[in-house]
Parts: structure tokens; C-alpha cells; sequence
């Protein structure tokens, strides 16, 4: 995750002002849906450190795994929206043709 965001903040250098924006942003949902990660995998010890019922045995499992559902449709889904909007930012940006197709829908 430190490499990936590294990397993110590399390419920023020459980017145009509305992808610079949407990439700084989506650093930050980067950090905030993988850090949901960690936290779902301590569901189930959460439990034995509490003693909560929620937690435990099955339930603590469910937790867990009702976390990683959480996690994936979260990262899976607003990333590939965030990177089509990049996409499309930068295709406009380096295409006239393209920006004034795109300003006619």
C-alpha cells in the first residue's frame, strides 16, 4: 500500500488540475477502504480480548468476513469509478477531438 501510494503521488508531477484532485482523493480512499481490512481480521479477537459476546466463535467469523464484503464492494467498486473518471479527465485533457465529443453529451 506504501509503494501504490508513493507511486500515486509521483505521477501527480505534470498531471492536469482535475486529475491532480480526483488522484489526491483517491490516495485517501485508497488509505480509508484498505484500512478496513486490519480491522475486520481483529473482529474475531476483539471478542476473547473483550469478552463480547458479538465477537466470538462464529459470530466473531461472520464479523470478519461481513467486514471483508464491506471492504472489497467499497474498494473493487469506487476505484474503478475513480479511475474511469481519470481516465476520461485525461483523455479530454490530451484530445480537443475527444473534450468537445464529450461536451456535446
Amino acid at each position: 500500500m506504501f509503494v501504490l501510494f508513493v507511486e500515486l503521488t509521483k505521477s501527480l508531477e505534470g498531471q492536469p488540475a482535475e486529475v491532480k484532485a480526483t488522484i489526491g482523493r483517491l490516495r485517501l480512499l485508497l488509505i480509508a477502504t484498505w484500512g478496513v481490512y486490519p480491522i475486520s481480521y481483529l473482529f474475531p479477537m476483539i471478542g476473547d480480548w473483550t469478552g463480547s459476546e458479538f465477537f466470538t466463535g462464529t459470530d466473531g467469523f461472520v464479523a470478519r468476513q461481513l467486514g471483508y464484503t464491506i471492504a472489497d464492494i467499497l474498494a473493487k467498486c469506487l476505484f474503478g469509478l475513480v479511475i474511469f473518471k481519470i481516465a476520461r479527465l485525461k483523455s479530454m485533457a490530451d484530445d480537443s477531438a475527444f473534450a468537445a465529443a464529450e461536451a456535446k453529451h
